[in-house]
């Protein structure tokens, strides 16, 4: 397997690793915003720590900075949402795979902004990722 393959494998688990504490936090009650923000020094630390270790410094242009904000107002909406519809009884077998058809979403912007050529086997893997979400629905 290809290094990229792999680690979007990892983002995967990670991702759904991450998702699921959210769920546990959910059935114990909590307040989303507290909840959200108890996660925040962990993921700053991991990033601080990945600076270090790939000697990297910060770098970002004002307009990468811009997108970084607005991607954490979108990420802050998200988390909220989902913990507010775990919180009211939603079910983790159709809240996760809903959530996980924001890949529509990437892939339609990617279409339009980035004129990312839209082929069969894309549009047969988008099918049945909102296939699934009908069939888990019911």
């Amino acid at each position: 397997m290809n290094i990229p393959f792999m680690l979007g494998l990892l983002a995967l688990v990670t991702i759904g690793l991450e998702q699921f504490m959210r769920k546990i936090g959910a059935e114990n009650g909590v307040y989303g915003p507290s909840f959200a923000l108890a996660s925040v020094p962990a993921f700053a630390l991991m990033m601080i720590l990945m600076h270090f270790v790939q000697k990297h410094s910060f770098s970002l242009s004002p307009k990468m900075m811009g997108v970084g904000l607005l991607a954490g107002v979108f990420g802050a909406i998200s988390v909220y949402s989902l913990l507010l519809a775990f919180r009211l009884g939603g079910q983790g077998s159709i809240i996760f795979p809903l959530v996980g058809l924001g890949m529509v979403v990437s892939a339609g912007l990617s279409t339009i902004v980035y004129s990312e050529p839209v082929t069969a086997t894309k549009l047969l893997g988008l099918g049945l990722g909102v296939g699934s979400i009908i069939a888990l629905s019911r």
